[in-house]
């Protein structure tokens, strides 16, 4: 035997296993697509309920939701980065405390649950000054948005 046998490439193999996982990635993407478009289980089930109570507002309604969820997100801009510095804090933390990072979890899901609220009392006060004919015209346009989302057409607002 020579002990001049050529040396290991390394690199050629983790060359190729990237390559194997990046196109596996893309194939999967590729695949995840079709099966979306062409209407896989989930593409009957009815959309989001909020989604769809609000795609089925008139446009100047839903143009006010907007205005009204941009001003709470705005007002929420300063907490909520008090509250990521809290998060990096708690997990650069050693010894590390999840009783912290539940602390600010729940924190969280409870603005985001009275962002909701307001926005559902919000929705239901525009609901409630509608005339019959208007809440009528709504709950066709609703039963249109429902039935795109089923069919698999996208509604366009």
């Amino acid at each position: 035997m020579s002990d001049n046998a050529k040396p290991k490439r390394r690199w050629v193999t983790v060359l190729l296993t990237v390559s194997l996982a990046l196109n596996l990635l893309v194939a999967g993407a590729a695949l995840g697509t079709v099966y979306r478009v062409k209407g896989g289980d989930h593409g009957k089930a009815p959309p989001g309920f909020g989604p769809a109570i609000y795609r089925a507002l008139p446009k100047e309604d839903r143009k006010a939701l907007r205005g009204e969820l941009s001003e709470r997100h705005v007002k929420g801009a300063k907490l909520r980065s008090q509250d990521f510095a809290a998060l990096e804090a708690a997990l650069r933390a050693e010894p590390f405390d999840p009783a912290v990072v539940q602390a600010l979890l729940q924190q969280q899901a409870q603005a985001m649950a009275e962002l909701q609220g307001a926005l559902q009392e919000e929705w239901l006060d525009r609901i409630t000054a509608m005339t019959d004919a208007e809440r009528q015209d709504y709950a066709d346009r609703l039963q249109e948005v429902v039935q795109r989302k089923r069919h698999g057409r996208k509604h366009k607002d």
